[in-house]
């Protein structure tokens, strides 16, 4: 059967993944054909030409010229830091395959071809990954890249080379070895403290946004000892293309790396080639004299160690780095005297540069003075010979600042973006044609939302806000001028997803798009982020600046006021947001755990299927084998617990049960797990045996023998250590609730102890902040739902969610029909008296008003699909569009009742 194009369209949009894709409608340029490129007054217009110029322009604008000529010159490392060559099959398994399927590189073997025979060749690729390292060495077919010149985001000049990203796309097996290397260095940098505190980019747990929350923090407590701020923003001309190999491999030798992976460096450096793919066209490959590819897994935490050393000159608090964006916080009384310390930073870091053949582009340099007032003057800043005046707005790794720290321009930024793609989504919907609802809101939450709220765990501030001259008063935060813009993008794409007329009062599209207010999506924002901040390690610049400050030092023989405050207790946005949850005990930053055999799965069949091998498994078992069955309970009233047994020959010979403070089930069950070995361990008689530790806790027995999780990680490290120095313990999954009866026995124990007293002191657990931070959003939409919601729908009882509503699953015509006559929003007579509809038909074909309700009514309605209306109509109509609604969708689409009876026009 033939389809009209519009119902090819409405077929093709009726899945989420589709709705994706048009989304990304907005973003693509289209065919086209870029223009000439022109560089150095020459113009290249034919694709070989143009490839030959970006090649030159952007992989060889540097020789090798200003490298040193050898790295291996005596150096003393102040430490010396452990990397061992040594590489497991499960850590090769996971560098190579654990990644999306990339763009394979010249030898066109993919991820997925690689995960297909990798128990064919898992074991010689590991020994392939660990000969490289033990001698530091890179194969050279691992060395050959095709690069990819793709245009940068947003409308740039393409006839410059600035607007052409290079993307090398390599070896997949190639970037295995390169991850895994990457991984272990990203790790021991923050661990052994390599890199400066307040670098990022490669790191685990610290983000772009991470560095601008810290720099916002510090601004703020400079404004709170009514001092100004003067930032300098700078980048670091080719970044990845101006790294030497030789300065490279003595930049780590003199950080401590061992001397097998600065060979592996210096190789994997060393004989480089490239073939440049420009749109239809491939040059030949040709060999590349310096700079590390754009693309590799390892390059982005090399190019952070090759340029750490400009985080240790003058001012190292005040230095911020992310990949190639550094900035530099000049803190000072005047803004004369911030001013001539931010060009002697420049300065320095310029003489730096030039000692170590790095060059910093003046053209990207930025000022920014900040101050609680206006300024009467605002100095330039010097780099070199250009003088750089102060910007009005500055945009620094994705976020707007402006002098007073209004955000203001950032919200209109970015709001902006969020209204263009709801424009766009609107664009393809109506009330009748268009994508289901639930698809359209998947895209939204996805696309929209993200863009809109960019950066707001450094920028908002709360409904409130203390005076600076008087930190324990609170004032109101003065930002709502900032949340109107950003409803009114949040109401297009409410407007996106439901398909209503432009009249729907906001409060309604929220409960019906199951999107809260935008000031609440803000505030669920800021107590994820209070989470987060209680998950990062001691080291992260994050963690230090929420830790409570030092009682300030101060010297008898001077008076206080003339003495200058080392540290500032002032609450910033980073101190209140990170008060919001209870402090808890802050997790380390470990490095994932691997085994030097891979093992089996806790989980390789059904649960009855599993039940039953257990039983036998346990049957199997020697007599002197001890099995320690664990397990934790979370009552009705939150008190988590935990209770243990251990059995040997199938008879219990010790148990035990204790209860937690504020916690989870996982964490109950990793304590009960830990309580159970360690009552194993001192049946000293009976220690010398095996000991099985078994529990129906899928998540936790993953974590006992694997990565800790940042939950109870202290109980998991403890657990792993006393397995490790035991030898012989072994962690199993049982199936939970199967009539095995250690399992049972331990269920009762831990439900028995919720019963016990709370231990004092008892901090609460990583997980229990988590589940606070989901659930106090979806409490204050429900309170928020039952105070605003309008009286028509007071009656039909329906609770406001934070998931997606289950009437987004009905098709637009019909989702738009329920929802008219929920909100009295539709083609009915009243609606069209009240807004002066001169031209709308009033009437249904029976010749009665068109009303909510007169679906119910109607005459013309055929009796077998007419709705019995009991106990009483009312009750029966107000259940029917209200929690039941399937009964006014099946009536309307059984009747064909706004089709044929009542249709508008």
């Amino acid at each position: 059967m033939s389809r009209s194009p519009r119902e090819t369209f409405i077929v093709y949009f009726s899945s989420s993944s589709a709705v994706f894709k048009a989304v990304r409608w907005l973003k693509s340029p289209g065919a086209f054909q870029p223009p000439p490129l022109q560089v150095d007054n020459v113009v290249y217009e034919t694709q070989m030409d143009k490839a030959y110029a970006l090649r030159q322009a952007t992989l060889e604008r540097r020789t090798a010229d200003d490298d040193i000529d050898t790295p291996w010159a005596s150096v003393s490392a102040s430490r010396s830091i452990p990397f061992s060559p040594e590489i497991s099959l499960d850590e090769a398994q996971y560098a190579t395959l654990h990644t999306g399927n990339t763009s394979p590189g010249s030898d066109n073997i993919t991820v997925n071809l690689l995960r297909a025979v990798w128990h064919v060749i898992g074991t010689h690729v590991r020994r392939l990954f660990e000969g490289c390292l033990t001698i530091g060495h890179h194969p050279r077919p691992f060395k050959e890249a095709e690069v990819v010149m793709i245009t940068k985001p947003g409308r740039r000049d393409l006839t410059s080379p600035r607007a052409w990203r290079p993307v090398s796309l390599l070896s997949c097996l190639g970037k295995g070895l390169e991850r895994l290397i990457a991984r272990r260095l990203a790790w021991a940098a923050v661990h052994f403290s390599v890199l400066h505190p307040q670098q990022a980019g490669a790191l685990p747990k610290r983000s772009a946004t991470d560095l601008v929350t810290a720099l916002i923090h510090d601004i703020e407590e400079a404004f709170a000892r009514n001092k100004v701020v003067t930032l300098v923003t700078m980048d670091i001309q080719g970044a990845f293309d101006t790294v030497m190999r030789n300065r490279l491999v003595l930049r780590l030798r003199q950080q401590g790396w061992p001397d097998h992976l600065a060979r592996w460096a210096g190789s994997f450096m060393d004989g480089r080639s490239a073939r440049v793919r420009y749109q239809d066209t491939v040059t030949p490959s040709s060999p590349l004299l310096c700079g590390l590819p754009q693309g590799s897994p390892v390059s982005p935490i090399l190019f952070l160690l090759y340029t750490e050393p400009i985080y240790r000159l003058s001012n190292p608090q005040g230095r911020f780095g992310y990949a190639d964006d550094t900035a530099i916080l000049s803190i000072g009384d005047t803004v004369e005297e911030t001013s001539i310390r931010a060009s002697s930073s420049i300065d320095e870091m310029v003489r730096w540069g030039a000692a170590n053949g790095v060059s910093f582009d003046p053209k990207k340099t930025e000022v920014m003075h900040f101050s609680r007032s206006k300024l009467r003057t605002t100095p330039a800043v010097r780099h070199g010979d250009v003088e750089k005046h102060p910007e009005a707005a500055l945009r620094w790794l994705g976020i707007w600042l402006d002098s007073r720290l209004s955000f203001r321009i950032h919200v209109e930024k970015w709001a902006a973006k969020a209204k263009a793609v709801a424009y766009h989504l609107r664009g393809l919907t109506n009330t009748i044609h268009g994508p289901l609802p639930s698809a359209v809101r998947s895209a939204v939450r996805a696309c929209v939302e993200p863009v809109l709220l960019h950066g707001s765990e450094a920028w908002y501030p709360g409904k409130t806000r203390p005076r600076w001259t008087q930190p324990m008063k609170d004032l109101p935060s003065s930002n709502q001028h900032l949340l109107q813009r950003m409803s009114k993008a949040m109401n297009q794409t409410m407007r996106a997803i439901l398909p209503v007329w432009k009249t729907m009062p906001a409060t309604i599209l929220h409960r019906e798009s199951g999107i809260p207010p935008i000031d609440q999506l803000l505030d669920a924002r800021r107590l994820r982020f209070s989470t987060r901040l209680k998950s990062l390690d001691e080291a992260h610049p994050l963690a230090s600046r929420t830790r409570p400050p030092c009682q300030p030092a101060y010297h008898d023989l001077i008076k206080r006021r003339y003495q200058a405050q080392t540290e500032s207790s002032f609450r910033t946005r980073l101190r209140r947001t990170d008060e919001l949850l209870a402090p808890c005990a802050r997790p380390k930053l470990v490095q994932r755990r691997f085994h030097q055999e891979l093992l089996p799965p806790l989980q390789m069949a059904s649960k009855d299927k599993s039940a039953d091998a257990f039983s036998h498994w346990v049957e199997s078992l020697d007599p002197l084998t001890l099995v320690v069955y664990s397990d934790g309970s979370l009552s009705s009233e939150g008190a988590a617990s935990y209770g243990f047994t251990i059995h040997q020959n199938n008879i219990p010979i010790s148990d035990g049960s204790g209860r937690l403070g504020p916690a989870e089930v996982f964490d109950a069950e990793a304590t009960g797990a830990l309580e159970g070995l360690k009552a194993a361990l001192n049946l000293r008689e009976l220690a010398t045996q095996n000991i099985y530790i078994c529990l129906d806790n899928l998540a936790a027995a993953t974590c006992l023998r694997g990565t800790p999780s940042d939950s109870s990680q202290d109980v998991f490290l403890e657990f792993q250590a006393l397995a490790t120095s035991h030898g012989a313990i072994q962690v199993r999954w049982v199936p939970g609730h199967s009539d095995i009866p250690g399992n049972e026995q331990a269920d009762k124990l831990a439900k028995a102890a919720s019963s016990l007293p709370e231990p004092e002191g008892a901090k609460p657990t990583l997980a229990y902040l988590r589940r606070i931070a989901r659930q106090k959003p979806k409490e204050a939409f429900e309170a928020w739902w039952s105070a605003s919601a309008p009286e028509q729908y007071r009656r039909l009882n329906l609770k406001a969610t934070t998931g997606c509503p289950p009437e987004l699953s009905l098709p637009r015509a019909a989702l738009h029909h329920l929802l008219a006559a929920r909100s009295l929003h539709g083609d009915f007579a009243a609606y069209h008296e009240r807004f002066d509809h001169v031209d709308a038909r009033l009437v249904c074909s029976c010749n009665r008003l068109k009303a909510p309700d007169h679906i119910f009514y109607c005459r013309k309605v055929p009796p077998q699909h007419r709705m019995r209306l009991s106990p009483s109509p009312n009750a029966a109509v107000n259940l029917a569009i209200g929690q039941d609604f399937t009964k006014f969708t099946e009536l309307s689409k059984a009747s064909a009742f706004f089709g044929m009876i009542c249709p508008r026009y």
